[in-house]
């Protein structure tokens, strides 16, 4: 499955794209390398984590209360953000995941800290500032009245809905954080980032979700996505960027344009090839992992889940 997440992880780290997407399995009962290697890629960066908290109340409970027009109440979201928090923060601290028969997927206090499980701690000014940076998100995005009131006009808004389709034979897969939809007008994708600095650009990554939407407009539209959606040219979607943790909330608009179709096109194609050339289209057990290369840069492996395993090569012994 060829994902704009994963071909970025992909050209970051082979190696560790192949553990996180073909070693690793939930499914997994016997094989307790590839349960080992299952746990290490749910771990994430405190930084992470934290912008995971924002994505989940922000689209499963402030979205959900936009499409049911209910009342928004500020100190709801941000109590339950502060809930999910203290849980999270208590299931990872503990490593909860770890203990014998924990369902861990299907847990909604898992969560899996990199310090934590490396043996490190964080320190209370960094567990405070992930907290103060959670409240500040979801108020910046609370305080935007013209925004949210843009938000209540839509006919519907779809939150982390997959979009599938297939390229040059090959299946490919998006999940934008929202797509606003409307009677009259074209669809309006939005990417939530909780970022501190704001400083990268996602123009890429908007246009790939414009394209898998068209692509599903035409073919397979979901079962609630307006009847018109395959009426609208994928030149009239609006794409919006919008980092909730800036101070200033910055909101990146951009186009889509023939030259950033063709573009996106030329890479997709590139990265498909490139990833089925090394094998990234094979089952665990098929795949080669001396196939897959790791990172040329060092400060790749910082925050990496796998860097003791790829440090001393187990997974190469284990695997076979």
């Amino acid at each position: 499955m060829f994902t704009p997440t994963g071909y970025k992880l992909f050209k970051r780290c082979q190696l560790q794209w192949y553990l996180k997407n073909i070693v690793a399995d939930g499914r997994v009962k016997n094989d307790e390398f590839r349960k080992e290697i299952t746990i290490l890629a749910k771990l994430n960066t405190l930084e992470a984590w934290r912008g995971n908290i924002v994505d989940d109340v922000v689209s499963r409970l402030l979205i959900n209360s936009i499409n049911k027009k209910y009342p928004i109440d500020r100190t709801y979201l941000v109590n339950e953000a502060d809930k999910m928090f203290d849980s999270q923060l208590e299931y990872a601290a503990f490593q909860k995941y770890r203990e014998p028969g924990r369902k861990y997927t299907k847990d909604k206090d898992f969560a899996a800290l990199v310090n934590y499980e490396f043996g490190l701690d964080y320190t209370d000014e960094m567990i405070n500032t992930a907290r103060t940076d959670i409240h500040a998100a979801l108020n910046n995005l609370l305080d935007d009245a013209e925004f949210i009131k843009y938000l209540q006009s839509a006919r519907f808004l779809a939150s982390q809905r997959p979009l599938h389709y297939t390229f040059s034979g090959l299946p490919v897969s998006s999940k934008p954080d929202l797509i606003v939809f409307f009677d009259d007008r074209a669809p309006h994708i939005i990417d939530w980032k909780v970022h501190t600095y704001g400083l990268n650009t996602y123009d890429e990554q908007l246009m790939f979700y414009a394209v898998a939407l068209y692509k599903v407009a035409m073919t397979k539209p979901h079962a609630d996505f307006p009847m018109n959606l395959g009426s609208h040219q994928i030149f009239d979607y609006k794409l919006t960027e919008y980092q909730l943790l800036h101070p200033d909330r910055i909101r990146r608009d951009y186009e889509v344009t023939k030259d950033s179709l063709e573009e996106l096109n030329d890479k997709m194609s590139k990265g498909i090839i490139e990833m089925y050339m090394k094998g990234c289209h094979k089952k665990y057990g098929e795949a080669d992992p001396e196939n897959f290369e790791t990172t040329n840069y060092i400060e790749n492996c910082n925050n990496c889940q796998f860097k003791t395993i790829c440090k001393t090569k187990e997974y190469a012994t284990m695997s076979n």
